[in-house]
C-alpha cells in the first residue's frame, strides 16, 4: 500500500491552520459586538466587519488547501491529469477496498458456500390449472391434484 507523502500531510495541516485562523477572525467580530454592548465606554467605534470577510476568505482558502493536501493536486481536481489523479487517490482507493473486503467477510451468505461452490438452483413448475408452483420432478399438482 502506498503511503501519503509528508508534503501532502503538511499541506493538509497547513490548510486546517488557515481554516482555524479564518474562524477566529470571523468570530472576533461577534466578540467585539458583545464587548461593545457590555462595556460601551471602552468600545472604539463599530466592529471591524472586514475581519469577518477576511475570515470567510481564509476559511474557503483553507478548505481548498486541505483538499489538495488530502487528495493531491490531481485528485482534488486542480490538475486535469487522470493518470496523476489515480496515483494521488491510490491510498484512499486501497483503503476503501480493504474496508469493503472487511464488510464482505462478515456477511453470512458468503460463509454458507465454501470457495468454488455455488448455490443449487431450484426449478419450479407452475400448474396450468391452479397456478400452484410444484417441484420439477412432481407428477401431480400439490394444490389441485391434477396431472402436470
Amino acid at each position: 500500500m502506498s503511503k501519503i507523502s509528508k508534503g501532502r500531510k503538511a499541506t493538509f495541516y497547513i490548510g486546517i491552520g488557515i481554516i482555524i485562523l479564518g474562524l477566529l477572525l470571523f468570530f472576533s467580530v461577534f466578540f467585539s459586538i458583545i464587548n461593545a454592548v457590555n462595556d460601551p465606554f471602552f468600545s472604539y467605534g463599530p466592529p471591524p466587519f472586514e475581519n469577518a470577510v477576511i475570515g470567510m476568505i481564509l476559511m474557503i482558502a483553507g478548505a481548498v488547501v486541505t483538499n489538495i493536501g488530502a487528495h493531491g493536486a490531481a485528485g482534488s481536481g486542480m490538475l486535469l491529469d487522470p493518470e496523476k489523479a489515480r496515483e494521488d487517490l491510490k491510498p484512499f482507493n486501497e483503503a476503501k477496498g480493504k474496508m469493503i473486503n472487511d464488510v464482505l467477510d462478515n456477511v453470512e451468505i458468503i460463509d454458507k458456500f465454501p470457495k468454488g461452490e455455488s448455490p443449487k438452483q431450484i426449478i419450479k413448475i407452475k400448474c396450468r390449472y391452479c397456478n400452484t408452483l410444484n417441484d420439477e420432478d412432481s407428477k401431480f399438482c400439490k394444490g389441485c391434484g391434477k396431472e402436470i
